[in-house]
């Protein structure tokens, strides 16, 4: 019924290895004995196509359940969720044990948005789901999208959840979400009256003037051997003493109710503690005007990386910033000395900045300082507006390559001419070889090989770099372009040879390659998702981020009758489009792009 092949550089040992497995775990005598109704192709390892029913097969009728509580979302298909299938196929035990291990800070936008529709999509519990379990798995979801600072998220889901499934963790993020955005009357007004949480009704009642109420509170949290410090702190200052200054106050780990507690005592947040904020809390101290403008701008920039704020909020914040007259007279001198404030700087210059190759001048330094500091596609999204106005100029050659990064971490066709442009100066030239991988994974196409050229060119490009680290740009480079399909020369992985050992756990490792190969979209999403971690994406590990490429890049889900549904992913290009089928979601996309924005951090 269908002519799906995967080509891929490790489909052979993949296919060998699950030959041997067959044999040797079921034997060859009992494996023709029995008649499965699905079989796997000798030759191809795919799942044959089952057997017609005889004349004399028996129809078994299934009784319809009723739906589970479990199953809400806001989102389906048509508004950018995952199939109604979604966890066909996922254990209700491997969906609860995952969704925690979820990244809070995934490491890229395109994962970011990948993990969002999987939280937020409507779709048919897990295999096993039991109503009354706590927490439910509706709360599991809620939990990591408050986590990954989507209080919008947060509060869509709770409006749809059942109370079957509602409990102390959907009760504790629904108040996070409303304390966030900054609504601390709704928060005190759903606060739990069983005392769970005695902060919040510390700080409820300091707010609506009962300062008797309140002051006993206080007594009762100072004596706690766990007492937080901050919060006592600023409860104080609520209560009528006086403030503490902020260098003084000890707190670890800023959260909601202390965003809440510090703003209500008009405090501001300790530096140190806001450069560890999670991203919705850095959301909130970056629109906070409480808060020093250097630790609003720092938590700006940490919040848009993350995805949480809009890159136009950013620049608004840049644009907040004032800068001394002989800053803004040499800011591309100026804009290594002035710390955090160095990319506020070129913006606003830029802005401001009438002649276009000065401006661009500006945008190419703006994106220098952010590949030293691994935020080149959150800078080049900042400044994007900008960027799109720069047009190719011989004045510009020496900054051409800056642009042509910035452009192609936008997945923007106009690096091409930035490139060009490059390549007619040698020092530039030399620069555009080091911007080969981006290239090569926007050309990947599946049993396409590699550009010999230009990979001699990037791999001398690498010469000077201790091994460890050559090592893993390679290994990042051609597993990615493995991964989609591309066929790597075999000399070109010795290069990884001095990359050293760690990897992948294995049962994620296992889960992964097991639900991409049967097609369980849930359980590839969460082991995918789980592998990647929140770890940055220079500290990835390879095995994870190819496999996760992989395992994307090779989902085609397509409407037809039940009868010839098929039961594994394949490769889009390769994949017939008769009998009727009609091409529905791909989820293409995530390949380069997550790709890309791996190679440009």
């Amino acid at each position: 019924m269908t002519d799906c092949r995967a080509r891929r550089g490790s489909a052979q040992a993949r296919r060998l290895a699950a030959g041997l497995v067959a044999v040797a775990v079921l034997g060859s005598a009992a494996a023709q004995a029995q008649a499965p109704l699905s079989t796997y192709d000798p030759e191809t390892m795919e799942l044959a196509e089952p057997a017609a029913p005889g004349r004399d097969a028996k129809v078994v009728v299934n009784e319809l359940k009723a739906p589970s509580a479990e199953s809400v979302g806001v989102l389906d298909q048509a508004h950018g969720g995952f199939a109604a299938n979604l966890w066909a196929g996922t254990p209700a035990a491997v969906a609860r044990k995952l969704i925690p291990l979820l990244p809070a800070a995934p490491a890229s936008q395109v994962v970011r948005s990948l993990e969002r529709r999987l939280l937020l999509t409507a779709a048919a519990a897990p295999d096993g789901a039991v109503e009354g379990d706590r927490p439910s798995l509706v709360e599991l979801r809620a939990e990591r999208l408050s986590a990954m600072g989507d209080s919008d998220g947060v509060v869509q889901l709770a409006a749809v959840a059942p109370q079957a499934v509602e409990g102390p963790v959907m009760q504790r993020v629904k108040l996070d979400a409303l304390l966030l955005s900054g609504d601390t009357q709704g928060a005190c007004a759903d606060q739990p009256r069983d005392g769970s949480q005695p902060k919040l009704a510390v700080l409820c009642n300091f707010l609506v003037g009962k300062t008797l109420e309140g002051n006993l509170g206080l007594d009762l949290l100072r004596e706690r051997k766990d007492a937080d410090h901050a919060f006592v702190v600023a409860a104080e200052t609520l209560s009528g003493l006086p403030p503490v200054p902020a260098d003084k106050v000890r707190l670890d780990e800023v959260t909601p109710l202390h965003l809440a507690t510090f703003a209500a005592a008009k405090m501001p947040l300790p530096a140190d503690a806001v450069g560890k904020a999670p991203p919705a809390v850095a959301k909130a101290v970056a629109m906070s005007f409480s808060t020093p403008f250097e630790v609003r701008l720092a938590a700006g920039e940490r919040a848009e990386a993350a995805g949480v704020l809009p890159p136009e909020s950013l620049r608004k914040l840049y644009l907040e910033a004032t800068f001394a007259p002989d800053e803004m007279g040499a800011p591309l001198a100026k804009a290594e000395t002035v710390g955090g404030r160095g990319r506020a700087l070129l913006f606003r210059a830029a802005t401001d900045q009438p002649d276009p190759v000065i401006r661009a001048h500006f945008i190419a330094k703006a994106q220098e300082l952010a590949a030293a500091r691994g935020q080149t596609t959150s800078t080049a999204r900042v400044f994007a507006l900008l960027l799109a106005d720069a047009k190719p100029d011989p004045a510009l050659v020496t900054v051409a390559p800056a642009l042509a990064r910035a452009n192609l971490a936008l997945g923007r066709a106009e690096a091409a001419q930035w490139l060009e442009l490059a390549k007619t100066d040698p020092a530039a030239a030399k620069a555009v070889e080091r911007l080969w991988p981006l290239n090569a994974v926007a050309a990947a196409a599946p049993g396409q090989p590699v550009g010999t050229v230009g990979l001699a060119a990037w791999r001398t490009s690498l010469e000077g770099l201790p091994p460890e680290v050559a090592a893993r740009r390679a290994a990042v480079v051609l597993g990615s372009l493995s991964a989609l399909g591309a066929k790597v020369p075999d000399a070109a992985w010795l290069d990884t040879l001095a990359l050293p050992a760690g990897g992948i756990k294995p049962g994620l490792f296992a889960l992964l390659q097991s639900a991409a190969l049967e097609a369980r979209l849930g359980t590839t999403l969460l082991a995918a998702l789980a592998g990647l971690g929140d770890q940055p994406l220079d500290k990835v590990d390879v095995i994870s981020l190819t496999e996760a490429i992989s395992a994307r890049s090779r989902w085609w889900v397509w409407a037809a009758t039940p009868a010839s549904w098929p039961s594994r992913p394949c490769w889009p290009t390769e994949c017939s489009l008769g009998h009727g089928w009609t091409r529905i979601d791909t989820d293409k996309p995530f390949s380069s792009a997550f790709i890309r924005v791996h190679l440009c951090h």
